[in-house]
């Protein structure tokens, strides 16, 4: 299994990822499937393009079967958020997602970033167990999610 940065030329391969996922587990993020399959591929390949964002798959025998982005913050506070971590059902259980988070975490160290913040479904327990078994806690900011306005998203942050 490998887990590398999405490349330039690769915005379908992503695009089809992503909607994926938001096709998988809809009640687990904060974009819907409807307003991400609009999204020009400029969109997408802009996640292969920066030094302030990047975007990791994992890959088995040549198939897609996991993501996960990181952004630097927009006020360069030393915070890198981090976003879209999805593994496909037939690939989980097989420590992708924690390598997938280590992945990111390691990408923030090397731009100086001092901290990592996420957010998750307020009722998503599985996952909200996930983060704080790797260190990382509620921040007390909470906000409704777009793809559903009467779910709440929590936000979790960890020192790096």
């Amino acid at each position: 299994m490998e887990i590398r940065t999405v490349r330039r030329g690769e915005a379908a391969a992503l695009r089809d990822l992503r909607l994926r996922a938001l096709g998988d587990a809809p009640y687990a993020y904060f974009a819907s499937l409807e307003s991400e399959a609009s999204l020009p591929s400029a969109y997408w390949e802009d996640w292969a393009a920066g030094n302030d964002k990047v975007m990791f798959v994992a890959v088995d025998g040549g198939e897609w079967v996991g993501m996960a982005g990181a952004s630097v913050h927009p006020d360069n506070s030393g915070t890198v958020g981090l976003w879209w971590l999805w593994v496909a059902p037939d690939a989980r259980g097989r420590g992708l997602a924690r390598r997938l988070v280590e992945a990111r975490a390691d990408w923030a160290r090397e731009r100086g970033a001092v901290r990592l913040e996420l957010a998750v479904a307020e009722n998503n327990e599985p996952v909200k167990a996930f983060y704080q078994s790797l260190g990382f806690a509620p921040t007390g900011e909470r906000r409704s999610m777009a793809s559903d306005p009467t779910r709440t998203g929590i936000f979790m942050a960890r020192s790096l």
